[in-house]
């Protein structure tokens, strides 16, 4: 009987030196689950599409923001914060501590809800969708040139809104990369093409054509013949044109 309560006590010790450790490796681990970039553009979008298939009715919309987030120390974090498309306009930079019990940041697989912040007073929170980096290019056949082609390389956007263009005088054609909720149920990626400068692209900017995939692909792309363009996520052994024509250099 004595042995019996002997083993129970080590396996009860055990089992408590388990939960502190893993409890600090969790409190440890926040601000490196955190670290990268994260764009709400989803949730902006789903506010404000003119499709009432795809839009979410909300008391207080939410504005578009772009997070850049990297370790401040053991327990706290610095955020980048930027506006809109392309997380263009600079905010501000903050810093954030785990134990800050008047803000609330939390991440949920890649998904970030943040609020209590000055920029992020909403009554639901905000919802940022960690961004993957795609290495693309764009490419325009010259009609009034025999076999020429106007090429723009080694781009990169992410896929939650992310633009590029051709810039080329006369032409005007702007790709963009985002993942959506189609009909508030099906999840996609969309490469979406617009006739339009990138500055001139907004919510509800109508393509001329676009494509689609699940959400987890790594590789997209469309040929409408008058623009061409293809993107591939950047990865360890990742391939595509870029890469290709690098290699032949």
């Amino acid at each position: 009987m004595r042995k019996q309560v002997l083993v129970l006590c080590v396996i009860l010790t055990l089992m408590s030196c388990k939960n502190v450790t893993e409890n600090e490796e969790s409190k440890i681990n926040v601000p490196q689950k955190m670290t990268g970039e994260w764009d709400n553009f989803l949730q902006y979008w789903q506010e404000n599409t003119g499709d009432d298939i795809h839009r979410v009715k909300v008391d207080q919309k939410h504005s578009h923001y772009h997070l850049s987030i990297s370790e401040h120390g053991k327990d706290s974090v610095q955020i980048e914060i930027r506006e809109g498309r392309n997380g263009k306009n600079f905010i501000e930079k903050l810093q954030l501590s785990m134990n800050d019990s008047k803000k609330s940041i939390r991440v949920d697989a890649d998904t970030l809800f943040v609020s209590g912040f000055d920029h992020f007073e909403n009554v639901a929170s905000y919802r940022f969708i960690r961004t993957r980096t795609f290495s693309g290019w764009l490419e325009y056949p010259m009609q009034q040139y025999k076999d020429s082609i106007y090429r723009v390389g080694n781009l990169e956007i992410h896929d939650q809104g992310g633009m590029a263009e051709i810039d080329i005088e006369g032409v005007q054609y702007t790709a963009e990369l985002t993942q959506l909720v189609y009909g508030k149920r099906l999840s996609i990626m969309k490469l979406a093409v617009y006739d339009v400068p990138l500055d001139s692209v907004e919510i509800n900017s109508r393509s001329i054509s676009y494509t689609w995939v699940n959400p987890e692909a790594k590789r997209i792309g469309i040929n409408l013949r008058k623009m061409i363009t293809g993107w591939t996520l950047i990865e360890p052994g990742f391939q595509n044109q870029n890469t290709w024509r690098k290699e032949k250099k």
